[in-house]
């Protein structure tokens, strides 16, 4: 399972991509380590923390980021209740989160849209943000 996921992830990712993993990257207890794991994918990785973080290698405290893309102003969280907490703090109306694996690939809310942006969801490939709008206008408008 590791090699297909590092292989897709390469052949999507170019070496200065930056990629947010949004939680969860790996579990601590499957023996390898995660900076040798890290070398092997392509990209500049900033992680959010998930549920699943803790002791893994990935030592991130960061629990949520916001960025801009095509204008637009997105909240990153692991959970979508906590890019829900951050879309109504900041008044942002598009999150991306992890977590809830197969259960849902969009949400609308009160607060605005949430994407679920776990590779279960994406037929196992990092996502990019134009595959994530043009996935939008097609599934949600």
């Amino acid at each position: 399972m590791n090699y297909e996921i590092i292989k897709r992830h390469n052949e999507r990712v170019k070496d200065n991509d930056t990629v947010y993993h949004l939680g969860d990257f790996k579990f601590s207890a499957d023996g390898q380590n995660t900076h040798e794991l890290i070398k092997q994918l392509n990209g500049r990785h900033v992680f959010i923390q998930g549920n699943h973080d803790k002791r893994n290698g990935t030592n991130t405290c960061l629990k949520f980021g916001i960025i801009e893309l095509f204008n637009t102003q997105i909240v990153l969280a692991h959970r979508p209740e906590d890019v829900l907490e951050m879309m109504r703090l900041t008044h942002i109306h598009m999150g991306f989160c992890g977590h809830v694996h197969e259960k849902w690939k969009f949400m609308e809310t009160e607060q605005g849209l949430i994407v679920n942006v776990g590779v279960d969801q994406w037929d196992y490939y990092p996502i990019d943000p134009k595959q994530i709008f043009k996935a939008i206008k097609r599934e949600c408008l």
